[in-house]
């Protein structure tokens, strides 16, 4: 199989994942660890661009924002980034249903052919959605969203689940990439059951906005091999 650009291109190194247990928590786990398959992975995760409400660290779920300006221009500067990961490589592209995910796959996949797929929308945040996180303390002191989930809205196991249903339905092709562009949380607990870790495991996983993420097989190991990648990156 073809490997990613050398340690000296313009990208995060590879970080090696060893896939344990969280040994040291005491939190209660929601799911066991996902059994992987046997198929080779090439699977990259692009968070949307900037939105009026990610600016203000609004939790933004289902309610559909267009991409700032600023937003829009993060995503057209990936195109180069993604053209690139992507040498050599066949390669099929899935989008969240919501405005923001569609937009980022126009610009920074420009051509191409995007399936939207609901599998891949945010977290649910039932009554927190549209809310900071200051206000949602307010609301329910000591509340974390990886053990809590969100009252009225998904729990992190429902979305775990829904990151399984999307991994479970992507045909093993070899040497096929599968770009899917999606949300924050989301991907974070997409990257986390793409590894075989539990969903609360996405709070190891930080997303910026705009940003390319990979979960790869790395000498017969499924691995990070990119993570929270964006066009700053790029020599200017």
């Amino acid at each position: 199989m073809r490997m990613l650009p050398p340690h000296n291109a313009p990208y995060v190194n590879a970080l090696k994942i060893i896939r344990t247990h969280d040994v040291a928590s005491t939190r209660p786990q929601p799911s066991s660890p996902r059994r992987e398959r046997p198929d080779t992975m090439k699977l990259i995760i692009i968070r949307h661009g900037e939105t009026e409400w990610t600016v203000h660290r609004r939790y933004t779920g289902s309610t559909d924002l267009d991409l700032t300006p600023h937003g829009r221009g993060q995503a057209s500067a990936l195109a180069p980034l993604i053209d690139r990961m992507l040498s050599g490589h066949s390669a099929r592209a899935i989008s969240s249903p919501l405005g923001r995910a569609t937009e980022t796959a126009a610009l920074a996949l420009p051509g191409w052919p995007v399936t939207v797929d609901p599998l891949v929308s945010e977290y649910d945040y039932g009554d927190y959605e549209g809310l900071t996180k200051t206000q949602i303390d307010s609301l329910a002191p000591s509340w974390d969203i990886w053990r809590d989930g969100c009252a009225h809205g998904e729990s992190t196991e429902a979305v775990g689940k829904r990151a399984d249903s999307f991994l479970d339905a992507q045909p093993g092709t070899g040497d096929e990439a599968v770009v899917v562009v999606t949300h924050g949380h989301f991907s974070r607990i997409l990257a986390a059951r793409a590894l075989g870790l539990t969903p609360e495991s996405g709070r190891l996983f930080a997303s910026i906005t705009a940003s390319i993420s990979v979960i790869e097989d790395y000498h017969g190991e499924r691995c990070v091999g990119r993570w929270n990648v964006d066009a700053a990156l790029l020599p200017r």
